[in-house]
């Protein structure tokens, strides 16, 4: 059996990984209500991952972060680049720190650049890898590393064969 979200726990973190996005017509409340619950709980704070689109990366930074007032008046865990003027954050990312920032809770959002066409392992990674360094946790991103890979490697494939089917085409 496969449930919508799953909540994790490791000593003082919680994690909570969603298999599948909620409803577009229930997602504002689901993200709305997870914050909430998050603050009603008294939670340190919030990190929520996102992305980016890689085709709006400028400079060698690969991810971007969106903080409250209230996480940027605290010692910061994060010290990277905030998104860059003129780009938004959206959806059930920006809902959750539309409620955080509106109850002055500590949160912030990891945006690493990652495909606007597919699942993009690699990103997830670079955030993952984040947190952990500002948590002081441990945790293998080996399996999404390999992933990564692979996806790279099919698309070079699939990219090889519609060079060949384009040539033969117009030969």
């Amino acid at each position: 059996m496969v449930t919508p979200f799953e909540i994790f726990r490791k000593g003082k973190l919680v994690f909570v990984k969603l298999e599948f996005a909620p409803h577009r017509a229930e997602e504002a409340e689901f993200a709305k209500e997870l914050a909430r619950w998050a603050i009603r709980e008294k939670f340190k704070d919030a990190v929520l991952i996102g992305g980016l689109d890689s085709t709006l990366k400028s400079g060698k930074q690969d991810v971007r972060i969106v903080p409250t007032r209230a996480y940027l008046s605290r010692k910061n865990s994060f010290k990277y680049p905030t998104l860059e003027p003129g780009l938004f954050v959206y959806g059930q990312l920006a809902v959750m720190l539309s409620e955080f920032e509106m109850n002055n809770f500590p949160a912030i959002g990891i945006l690493p650049y990652a495909s606007p066409t597919a699942a993009d392992p690699s990103a997830a990674a670079v955030a993952v890898r984040m947190i952990c360094k500002a948590y002081g946790v441990k945790v293998d991103v080996s399996d999404l590393e390999d992933g990564a890979k692979e996806i790279e490697e099919e698309l070079e494939k699939r990219m090889k064969q519609t060079s060949k089917s384009l040539r033969s085409m117009y030969g």
